[in-house]
């Protein structure tokens, strides 16, 4: 009894401070930082931030992707060929389907900046935040057996 209510402190520390650290799906400290010294003029670098979460996010599905390509389909259970190709072909088309989901939420996120000249770092902001999410989606794929 007494650990778990050393336990429920923490938690709620940890829960606070996860909560605080994210404002809105359209806030990154990066893309502040281009306002900040360029303000208006700040399109290269948020063009520059945006190439940057692209790149890391082609890197972590390519990475994932060959991870996939040598997974030796014979230790699953009853595993065979077929299986292995219909789960890389699942894999590349839930990627296309994110990135289709990533651009109308980002659009629904940013509807507010609009017609502003705030669209583009609103924009970027949910691009690289809703990247960072979809990374960590990809490292958390596992596919070989473990139990």
């Amino acid at each position: 009894m007494k650990r778990i209510l050393a336990i429920i402190p923490a938690l709620m520390i940890a829960t606070a401070s996860l909560a605080a650290d994210e404002k809105d799906i359209t806030s990154d400290n990066a893309v502040d930082q281009c306002l900040d010294k360029y303000y208006e003029f700040s399109s290269e670098c948020l063009e520059d931030l945006n190439d940057k979460t692209e790149a890391e996010l082609k890197k972590a599905y390519e990475t994932k992707l060959k991870a996939l390509e040598r997974v030796d389909y014979t230790k699953w259970w009853m595993g065979d060929e077929d299986r292995k190709k219909r789960m890389i072909k699942a894999f590349r088309k839930s990627q296309r389907d994110w990135l289709t989901y990533r651009d109308s939420y980002c659009e629904v996120a940013t509807i507010g900046e609009q017609e502003t000249h705030f669209i583009g770092a609103a924009w970027t902001g949910c691009t690289i935040n809703m990247n960072k999410r979809r990374i960590k989606e990809i490292q958390l794929t596992v596919v070989e057996t473990t139990r």
